[in-house]
């Protein structure tokens, strides 16, 4: 009989995106800074998404994507994120289910919407995201099930949700479930703003419970501070044992406490749409150590989904642009 395979567990902020192209000024005219994620409150998202019209909608949210490649690759998985009891919920909690994910969280039933988040990318296929959280503001530590699968290897934690009111509490209670089945914790912190508004949250999750850290070159230094990739690496190395520091067409530097090993990127016949690749990278990076590869050959399975990613539209399996 052989032993189950793993599963992978994470806990973020469940959206539906709304994707669509923008000409290169577009970002600037709405007083959005390229490249990064910005907040914004319902009346706002309204805005943005009458300038861009329906687009492409996909289920996302970082991490939710993540766990969804995961289910892609084959492996199980839970995600613990509240969506509301509305079309969009419906549709979230489908697309996750059809991948064999698990989201083991009632529903927000008070009128407040599902957090959505709109999308624009520029020719350059760089990608500037306006996030309405809605249902995601609403977890709290009470929603999360009492156990998770004993098969769960990883929990992936999204930076982006200590940015909700009871996000602190989530993950600690996330952390709490993680490691009464032996799971490692990881860490994706999401982007540079985010990094800045909640960095003490973020050092207080490294400098404890955190196993794993994966994130791109300017999250790694905000983090830490450091003014080249390779500093950031060793701060990071100092503080958890595996290490993944991401560097878009660079490719990726990953340890586990070892030699450095450089990943090359994947070549593409063309960039799209960058939307989602760091998740990808995250979810071949994570199911590869979850089973047992070495940490270079996890990080090129993460590249594999990662360009797979970046030469279509969307975060996930999306249509072309």
């Amino acid at each position: 009989m052989t032993d189950p395979k793993p599963q992978i567990a994470g806990i973020g902020n469940p959206l539906v995106d709304v994707l669509a192209s923008i000409d290169p000024d577009g970002p600037a005219r709405h007083g959005l800074t390229p490249g990064e994620m910005h907040l914004v409150d319902a009346a706002r998202a309204a805005a943005l998404y009458a300038e861009i019209g329906p687009g492409v909608q996909q289920s996302g949210g970082s991490v939710a994507n993540t766990i969804a490649h995961v289910g892609d690759l084959g492996l199980k998985g839970t995600f613990l994120g509240k969506v509301a009891d509305d079309d969009l919920g419906a549709v979230f909690r489908r697309d996750m289910a059809v991948l064999g994910i698990d989201v083991p969280v009632p529903n927000q039933t008070d009128g407040t919407a599902t957090g959505h988040c709109v999308v624009m990318v520029t020719p350059d296929g760089e990608r500037t995201m306006s996030t309405y959280l809605g249902a995601c503001e609403c977890l709290a530590p009470g929603d999360l099930p009492d156990a998770l699968p004993a098969e769960t290897a990883i929990l992936l934690v999204e930076g982006y949700h200590f940015d909700t009111p009871k996000g602190a509490a989530n993950v600690a209670r996330a952390v709490e479930l993680a490691r009464g089945v032996g799971a490692r914790v990881a860490l994706t912190p999401s982007d540079p703003s985010c990094v800045d508004r909640q960095r003490a949250a973020m050092l207080s999750l490294i400098e404890g419970a955190c196993d794993i850290l994966i994130g791109n070159e300017l999250e790694l230094a905000a983090l830490s501070g450091a003014k080249d990739p390779m500093s950031a690496l060793h701060w990071a190395v100092d503080h958890c044992r595996t290490v993944a520091l991401t560097r878009s067409e660079h490719g990726a530097l990953v340890t586990d406490g070892g030699p450095v090993v450089e990943v090359p990127a994947e070549p593409i016949a063309q960039v799209v749409d960058t939307t989602g690749a760091g998740d990808a990278f995250a979810a071949g990076f994570l199911a590869g150590i979850a089973q047992g590869l070495a940490v270079g050959d996890a990080a090129r399975e993460g590249a594999r989904l990662a360009a797979r990613v970046i030469g279509h539209f969307g975060a996930r399996q999306g249509r072309a642009a």
